[in-house]
């Protein structure tokens, strides 16, 4: 049966809640509240996801580490790992317009709908991301003190690249309701897509001293301007061999050492989800040793899928121990321990 797309779409137009929460359970939560930040359905969190107000219109959410879907079609193919067509193809059994049975009519709409919230959402979270860049300084600046304090405390001696780089003097940080706490010193880094293109922005509050600032989660990404699953932070230009890590420090400490172009991943499920660019044929995995597994588990999943691409993979991990009361050991932190431990 031959499935008319606009046909689909335009009877699945105020009908997405209902849809969706069929389709895709794992949505239920965000269901019972459209436009109010929820835990992620695919990575979980706090509060990273959320509907748009106007779900039942566009079946639209964005994930402030995933980033937007713009409508309930690119919300199923992320929700449930499905392709288009598979999507497609669930709403239209779902609206029994596959010719399975008669279904409740839509409500009549009105002729002239307004702009979706979706594409407002877009306008704001890029002028969001202009601004902040705007109002950064190069690494080497005067005023960029705590953030070198913050490098070298991390056993980072030289200057990360300005273009990907950049601090600044006193960004705004939020809680989770949206209340603004403070400003701070930050680490800005720019965040490009799996096709090299930059949609956000990740960001290290810090104090005076260069430490992490005293807030409840001192690093977050801003909202990205598309889905930025498969993308990362691209410290330095690429070669026929990349490393891969999941913060910007151990990416920075592990160049320093060895020479190799090392990219950030930011977190575990971008990691997990890394796609490399044109031309590279090893990809290095230094994985963080977590309390809970979760980078090991991140960097061996990684593994697994570029092997089936046929990309070659190597994984270092930290030995260890994981020092008493923390929850992680990283490179940096396991070479930074090491040079302590020589001078003492």
């Amino acid at each position: 049966m031959k499935i008319d797309v606009a046909v689909v779409r335009d009877q699945a137009r105020g009908q997405w809640i209902g849809i969706l929460g069929r389709l895709a359970p794992t949505l239920d939560q965000a269901l019972a509240r459209p436009g109010r930040h929820v835990p992620c359905p695919v990575h979980g969190g706090r509060d990273g996801f959320r509907l748009f107000r106007d779900v039942d219109h566009t079946g639209g959410g964005i994930c402030n580490t995933c980033g937007s879907f713009r409508d309930g079609f690119a919300l199923l193919m992320w929700a449930n790992d499905w392709g288009f067509r598979a999507a497609l193809d669930a709403v239209t059994s779902d609206l029994r317009l596959d010719g399975g049975g008669p279904w409740t009519a839509p409500p009549p709409r009105p002729k002239t709908a307004p702009a979706p919230a979706s594409c407002r959402d877009t306008d704001v979270a890029e002028a969001a991301l202009r601004r902040v860049w705007s109002q950064t300084l190069d690494p080497t600046d005067p005023q960029a003190q705590p953030l070198r304090r913050y490098l070298r405390g991390r056993g980072i001696d030289a200057e990360p690249d300005a273009q990907v780089i950049r601090f600044h003097p006193g960004l705004g940080y939020y809680d989770q309701d949206g209340h603004r706490i403070g400003a701070y010193p930050a680490l800005v880094a720019r965040v490009a897509d799996a096709q090299g293109r930059p949609v956000s922005l990740h960001r290290i509050y810090l104090d005076r001293e260069g430490r992490k600032a005293p807030v409840a989660s001192p690093k977050k990404m801003m909202t990205p301007l598309a889905p930025v699953l498969g993308g990362a932070i691209r410290l330095y230009p690429a070669g026929a061999t990349l490393g891969i890590t999941e913060g910007i420090e151990t990416a920075l400490v592990i160049r320093q050492r060895t020479g190799m172009p090392v990219w950030s991943g930011v977190s575990t499920t971008l990691l997990e989800r890394f796609v490399p660019p044109p031309g590279v044929s090893l990809v290095v995995v230094w994985a963080d040793l977590d309390v809970s597994g979760a980078g090991e588990k991140a960097a061996m999943q990684l593994r697994e899928r570029l092997l089936a691409r046929g990309i070659q993979v190597a994984v270092h991990v930290p030995r260890g121990p994981i020092p008493a009361g923390a929850k992680s050991l990283d490179w940096a932190d396991l070479w930074r321990l090491n040079l302590q431990a020589v001078a003492a």
